[in-house]
């Protein structure tokens, strides 16, 4: 079953990173670098936008429909509809407010927000799935919805002359709305705009962990580009940590799968950590150990095969963003671990913790040490947040003991 489940997932992984870098090129040479630039810039900020209209209703659906909250017990049903109202009311004011504050722009920022906000809606749909445990249910509508969204780009570009970003923004959002369309009537919501207080207050700490987790993921890149490292740093850097994602993409479908099994036993935490955590922690600790060794040795014929030589001298940061992964793929299963158990609190703490580390870091050292430093901070952060999820599992499970022995 499992292997199952990990073959539909990279499979998916697999199809929409393809057609994904395919319209990328295609897009990149029908604009030209300038209205690229534009169209990169509204993909970057769509990031955000996505956080802030997702809300943690994503990460909500999928915790409560593996196991049920007792806070939430009445609510379970018709969390869907609610996590459906929330998002439109959020890309309705989302929407005005891009008009207000771009105006030069505003068809492009206006369009941008809605074609991540039905990205979004998608996402819950996605959700659900993961939630009920159908994983190859969950693979096939990734890449229904990335066929339709594509097919609709493509088409706008080679056949109606797209040539500006509003208007492949606007073939994108056709084809994620018109597949939204398909989720929402195959799982029957329908939007409820009153959403009470009792789920903001649940969804509070998940969105504060999406952002937290945004800020470290994404801060070298900025604040590399912001202290004004050497152009050519910033671009070896910026290829070698495609690939370290890339690894980290195809690592991701197995603490999905996990996250059910977690949930599912979080009644017994102890037994759920000894039983369920700790093997799959160690075998990714294994297989972080073996990729950041063939990194360490193989990064300079690794980068010279994929990129060429004129990427020379990016080898030394894949080396060392390498070693990152010693704690980034155990870390995903802990991570998965700490929201199955209800810690979202503590973990979003943890996240925020360690983007103040980030920031702090690359802030003293980038003007050093450049890119070099930015990477062996991406090490540093990652050890920081794995210990700091560990401590507040290990407290959990301590307090349910001390419980026991009281009781």
């Amino acid at each position: 079953m499992i292997f199952r489940f990990l073959s539909a997932q990279w499979l998916a992984i697999a199809y929409i990173g393809l057609a994904s870098f395919s319209l990328s090129i295609l897009i990149a040479r029908t604009l030209g670098p300038d209205l690229f630039g534009i169209y990169a810039v509204a993909l970057s900020l769509g990031a955000l936008i996505a956080i802030l209209i997702d809300g943690g209703f994503s990460k909500l659906l999928q915790r409560e429909g593996a196991r049920g909250s007792a806070s939430l017990a009445q609510i379970g049903p018709v969390l869907p509809g609610l996590a459906y109202g929330h998002a439109i009311i959020t890309i309705l004011a989302l929407s005005v407010l891009a008009a207000v504050l771009f105006p030069k722009n505003i068809i492009t920022s206006v369009i941008t927000v809605w074609c991540f906000g039905a990205a979004v809606l998608n996402q819950y749909g996605l959700a659900v799935l993961r939630g009920d445990g159908r994983l190859v249910r969950d693979a096939s509508w990734q890449i229904g919805n990335r066929t339709l969204s594509a097919v609709c780009m493509a088409t706008a570009v080679l056949f109606l002359g797209a040539n500006m970003p509003w208007h492949v923004l606007m073939a994108q959002f056709v084809g994620t709305a018109a597949f939204g369309v398909f989720v929402a009537f195959f799982l029957r919501v329908r939007p409820q705009f009153a959403v009470p207080s009792v789920v903001y207050r649940a969804v509070l700490p998940l969105v504060w962990l999406d952002i937290a987790t945004a800020v470290y993921f994404r801060s070298d890149m900025v604040l590399l580009e912001f202290l004004n490292a050497p152009k050519t740093e910033l671009g070896h850097y910026g290829v070698a940590y495609r690939l370290i994602e890339a690894l980290i993409l195809l690592a991701s479908p197995v603490g999905l799968i996990l996250f059910r099994h977690f949930r599912q036993g979080s009644d017994m935490p102890v037994r759920m950590v000894k039983k369920m955590l700790m093997p799959p922690m160690v075998y990714a600790t294994l297989v972080g150990c073996i990729l950041a060794s063939l990194l360490w040795f193989g990064s300079d014929a690794i980068v010279s095969l994929a990129y060429g030589q004129v990427y020379q001298g990016t080898g030394t940061l894949l080396a060392i963003l390498g070693c990152s992964l010693i704690f980034i793929l155990p870390n995903g299963i802990l991570n998965q671990a700490a929201l199955a158990l209800g810690l979202e609190r503590w973990f979003a703490v943890s996240a925020t913790i360690t983007a103040l580390t980030n920031v702090a870091g690359n802030i003293l050292f980038i003007p050093i040490y450049g890119a070099m430093a930015a990477a062996w901070m991406t090490v540093l952060t990652e050890a920081v947040l794995g210990l700091c999820v560990a401590v507040g599992v290990g407290l959990h499970c301590w307090r349910v003991l001390d419980a026991k022995r009281d009781g």
